[in-house]
């Protein structure tokens, strides 16, 4: 059964090339020959784009009101794979379809380029060094939600997941109505890496959806693919294996001290294999999107449904020596896709050009429906400012990090990215207007702009309950964390993060 499935599903694949082809030239713009990610990459200020004029508040709360939410997440999806962001390739033609009736974010960027920070940033709406989700510690069991406020507004709270860092057994989602994740994948005999196919989640969905839940509800569902191992089906997985990826490149890492280990894990490794590989195995995580939209028609709550497709983190290949992701926070890492379709008939079509973030979209939500929540408790921002064309930027910057060896920070604007590795030694920065894909450092050349950003850091960082001056000030110790309930790993766990490539 598993193997025919997907058959069936790239039926669906090549005639959604074709629907996404015609529905979708007014919104999309093909890679620049430079940047290699089209008009939504690094560099360049572009202008949020609508396709009736930018809606009005009230227009898009009407889209909004008492809406079902589905909030889909895509694991290690870097956005300058995916067709709506200008990738030439035909990876995601169901995502591109939803794109095409509903709003992109241009450039949308997650706050950690691991799964279990980044998931509980858009959770909590805090930065990771304020929920302090990372290694194993578990955010505070008090922290306000999504989850929690939807509920409190009358909302049926259920998460599906795949991923293990994304679950009640790392302590993220405990606070839903109903959860199913590993042990429910297991059922049956199903071990590794069967629970991580997107059929397996998609059974759990079906009958869920089937007995018609109580509405209005939010559904969070963490499909595996694109991130690795690649186990597509034969037909995606090797699809495109005798082909030269389109707009790859690599570059030295930026410090000859940085990633010992990991440069030797990468010597050698084929770049033009491994991006094939990843960008098949994309296509089966926009399959299982398709069939998730499929689920919700059939449901008949569909169009009475917010549906956002996004991704916890990106995936390098190289780019600046990082292979994979944790290690590093430049743009390959971190640039996620963001695709928003409202509900209802009256469609909100666009493209938003301001700088957004996973933090933001809790409030973003929040907003959307009206619905009060403990602001004092949330750092991100409301963007319906950016929706509604009050604003081009509710962001000015961007602040993301990555526990490599050693690990590093980033400070971006629209035109410029600050590197900052911890114990306030190793900087870098980036001109990203005239060098799109950060790889020339003019730190020693642009002195005020690197203080202006350090700065920019340093406020931020005093803002959180653990703060990081130890990335901008050699002398500050390790950021004090409070006490916290602690992960106790099994050896089933660590298996399944060894599979991942999260342990040796």
């Amino acid at each position: 059964m598993l193997s025919r499935r997907p058959a069936k599903g790239l039926l669906w694949f090549l005639i959604g090339v074709a629907v996404a082809a015609l529905g979708y030239v007014a919104l999309r713009s093909p890679a620049g020959p430079e940047s290699g990610v089209g008009t939504d990459g690094p560099g360049g200020r572009e202008h949020s784009q609508w396709s009736a004029g930018a809606p009005t508040v009230g227009t898009l709360r009407a889209a909004a009101k008492g809406a079902n939410i589905v909030v889909c997440v895509i694991d290690a999806a870097r956005a300058d794979h995916v067709g709506c962001y200008g990738y030439p390739r035909e990876t995601t033609p169901n995502i591109d379809g939803l794109a095409s009736d509903g709003i992109v974010f241009g450039k949308h960027f997650a706050q950690f380029a691991e799964t279990r920070p980044s998931t509980a940033t858009l959770f909590t709406g805090q930065y990771p060094d304020t929920h302090l989700a990372y290694d194993r510690r578990t955010i505070d069991p008090e922290s306000f939600t999504l989850a929690k406020g939807l509920e409190a507004a009358g909302y049926q709270t259920v998460l599906f997941s795949q991923n293990e860092y994304a679950s009640p057994l790392w302590g993220l989602g405990t606070e839903f109505d109903e959860a199913y994740y590993e042990p429910d994948l297991k059922k049956g005999g199903r071990d590794i890496p069967e629970i991580w196919r997107p059929e397996a989640l998609l059974e759990l969905i079906a009958p869920w959806m089937k007995k018609a839940p109580r509405t209005p509800f939010f559904a969070y569902v963490h499909f595996m693919p694109p991130h690795n191992p690649y186990i597509g089906p034969p037909e995606m997985k090797f699809a495109l294996a005798d082909e030269q990826p389109p707009g790859t490149w690599q570059s030295p890492f930026p410090f000859d001290e940085i990633e010992p280990e990991l440069r030797e894990q990468v010597r050698g490794r084929s770049q033009a294999r491994y991006v094939n590989l990843y960008d098949g195995n994309l296509r089966y995580a926009d399959w299982a999107v398709g069939e998730l939209e499929r689920l919700l028609r059939e449901a008949g709550v569909f169009e009475d449904t917010i549906l956002i497709v996004t991704s916890d983190h990106g995936e390098a290949f190289g780019e600046h020596g990082y292979w994979g992701h944790t290690f590093s926070a430049f743009d390959e890492s971190i640039h996620i896709p963001l695709v928003v379709r409202l509900q209802g008939s009256e469609r909100v079509v666009g493209r938003v050009s301001g700088l957004t973030q996973t933090v933001d979209l809790l409030p973003t939500l929040f907003d959307l429906l009206e619905i009060p929540y403990a602001r004092e408790a949330v750092q991100g921002r409301s963007l319906v400012p950016l929706l509604s064309g009050e604003a081009e930027e509710v962001n000015e910057y961007v602040f993301a990090r990555a526990a490599g060896q050693p690990p590093s920070y980033v400070v971006r604007d629209q035109s410029s990215l600050l590197v900052l590795y911890e114990g306030g030694k190793l900087g870098a920065l980036y001109d990203l207007e005239r060098d799109p894909r950060a790889v020339s450092n003019v730190i020693d050349k642009e002195p005020e702009r690197a203080r202006r950003l350090t700065e920019t850091f340093r406020e931020f960082a005093e803002r959180q309950a653990a703060p990081p001056l130890n990335f901008v000030d050699a002398n500050a110790p390790p950021p004090k964390l409070p006490e916290a309930n602690e992960v106790q790993m099994t050896e089933e766990m660590r298996r399944s993060l060894k599979a991942l490539g999260y342990l040796k």
